[in-house]
């Protein structure tokens, strides 16, 4: 029976007291599916370096090693970035470079470099070849040597 037939069934003067709800066959629609959302052509999300594909900025600290001394003797960087750390040899012989726990061997005549964490505001020692304070890094300042 026809949902039409049944609603007009209903609208008579019947009036004996049967009460039951007229019922159909046919199931009512269901969805489970998640909402689409899409991002238009030429937003932020859709290029690269939209949300969630973004690197850590990373700020240079490169030491050029003589014998036991580093120049500069000071490099500033802003508070909480990555620090790359570079050592290069500039008087031809192998060297250390350590800071913060972390160290590389820099070859002679070359370079190497490691990344350290940000670091708050402050001043902190670079070791070259076990002398601990032939250099140093100040954080929250303004990059330079």
């Amino acid at each position: 029976m026809s949902a039409l037939a049944l609603a007009a069934a209903g609208c008579g003067g019947d009036d004996s007291g049967d009460t039951t709800p007229a019922t159909t066959d046919t199931p009512a629609p269901t969805t489970n599916a998640e909402p689409t959302v899409t991002t238009p052509p030429g937003t932020v999300e859709s290029q690269p370096g939209g949300a969630g594909d973004e690197e850590a900025a990373v700020v240079p600290a490169t030491f050029r090693i003589t014998g036991d001394a580093a120049t500069p003797a000071d490099v500033a960087v802003p508070a909480f970035f990555t620090i790359r750390v570079t050592g290069v040899s500039s008087d031809g012989k192998a060297h250390t470079i350590a800071f913060e726990g972390q160290s590389a061997e820099v070859p002679a005549g070359g370079r190497a470099s490691f990344d350290v964490e940000g670091l708050r505001a402050g001043t902190y020692p670079v070791a070259i070849d076990g002398r601990p304070d032939a250099a140093t890094i100040t954080a929250g300042q303004e990059p330079g040597p």
